[in-house]
């Protein structure tokens, strides 16, 4: 009798289970992650496809584990990650990930092909494009009665927990679980006291230090292969740099031998992997030299790209206040300094001392391109092409507003293209 009894409950819930998924109401579980922050460790990466495959499998199971210790097993899953393609690349670039780097698009198609409802989206280069899309897809899901459980992979941000506090408060907060990647989570979303799920063998559990005056002095990241030559310990006399054909030996207004050993600054991964081809014109023409009148005194010179001799060795370092935008810190960093080569040293009105994480450079590059380089903006040619730090083109193209004023800081001809 008991076991006809069990079996009719079992029919039950079957017959139950078959109406909610015709009437699209069977639970769900949603996995959000914020791909700039939640980052695949370089073992699975460098496996191209099969580790894209094989990081679904993994996450898949993970969260199955975790939802049967709550004794719930009938469930959808869908997985949003959203991400930076080109910033993530650069930042493998600049870390020496180079097979992680070389194989990243295998691993997409890995990923996304392992499941219908796994989703790897790259959202581009527009600054909180990724959190936009999480939050939307958070607040999206979390009220509907079919969601079970929302996984939220965006614990590095705390720039989040706005949204999530707004789900703790309406009383939501028991569908919410975090994901953290890194060891750290952000101390706002941590005051939030949510259960968590950490897959330590699936993400990076430390941010990727990009190659700043820390990494070249000290070495790179434990890890991972040096990304710079080894320096010498015992003195050695530094040798200027052979010039390219037609510059002046006297590199930028006569700064000489003494003055390049001194300058701290670091290649970026644009200007370590071109040579520059400029003529000495171009070096020693006083267009080039910085104007007081400008509007940006860092935008008048010309970017110098030959390398660093010496590691640089800063008094102090200075940390991002991620509450404040890059342009708005006292002082803000120099955007040659980071990207290219600044020849003014510690006499330089633009800080050389903060660290930097990949986002940052990300933010200086998309600033840097809303300045026009004085070359071009002068109707020259810019040797550099579409690898100069400043811009060529304004950035709103046929739209900008300041052009129909007669604003625009981009003056010469046909730099108000139609964007593409």
């Amino acid at each position: 009798m008991e076991d006809h009894l069990r079996r009719q409950e079992k029919e039950k819930n079957e017959l139950i289970h078959e109406l909610n998924v015709l009437k699209g109401l069977e639970k769900r579980v949603i996995c959000l992650l914020d791909g700039d922050g939640m980052i695949f460790t370089q073992e699975l990466m460098s496996q191209g496809q099969e580790g894209g495959l094989a990081a679904a499998r993994k996450l898949t199971e993970r969260i199955r584990q975790f939802i049967s210790a709550e004794g719930f097993e009938q469930y959808q899953l869908w997985v949003y990650l959203f991400y930076n393609k080109r910033g993530l690349l650069d930042t493998f670039g600049r870390a020496g990930l180079t097979t992680a780097r070389a194989k990243f698009d295998d691993f997409m198609m890995g990923f996304n092909q392992a499941a219908e409802r796994f989703i790897m989206v790259d959202v581009g280069g527009s600054k909180e494009a990724a959190d936009a899309k999480l939050k939307v897809h958070l607040e999206d899901n979390i009220r509907l009665p079919h969601t079970y459980k929302i996984f939220f992979g965006g614990c590095h941000d705390n720039g989040y927990v706005h949204n999530l506090r707004s789900v703790v408060t309406s009383s939501l907060g028991h569908k919410l679980v975090l994901m953290p990647g890194y060891s750290d989570v952000a101390i706002d979303i941590r005051a939030l006291q949510l259960p968590e799920l950490r897959i330590p063998e699936l993400f990076m559990t430390t941010k990727l230090v990009a190659p700043s005056y820390n990494v070249i002095a000290t070495g790179p990241p434990p890890g991972l292969a040096p990304t710079t030559p080894k320096l010498s310990s015992a003195p050695q006399a530094v040798c200027p740099p052979t010039a390219p054909p037609g510059i002046a030996i006297n590199l930028l207004s006569g700064e000489g031998q003494g003055a390049m050993a001194r300058r701290g600054s670091i290649p970026s991964y644009k200007s370590v992997l071109q040579t520059p081809h400029a003529t000495s014109t171009r070096f020693g023409s006083p267009g080039a030299e910085p104007s007081e009148g400008s509007e940006s005194s860092e935008a008048s010179e010309i970017p110098f790209r030959f390398p660093r001799l010496t590691p640089p060795s800063p008094p102090r370092q200075r940390r991002i206040n991620p509450q404040v935008l890059l342009s708005k810190h006292v002082p803000p960093p120099c955007t040659l300094f980071y990207l290219a080569q600044c020849r003014h040293g510690s006499s330089c009105k633009y800080s050389h001392e903060y660290i930097l994480e990949a986002e940052h450079y990300q933010e200086l590059e998309e600033n840097a391109k809303k300045t026009p380089c004085k070359i071009t903006n002068d109707g020259g040619d810019c040797s550099f092409g579409d690898d100069c730090v400043y811009g060529h083109s304004c950035p709103n193209g046929t739209t900008c507003y300041f052009l129909k004023l007669g604003k625009c800081k981009f003056v010469a001809a046909g730099m108000h293209r139609q964007p593409n």
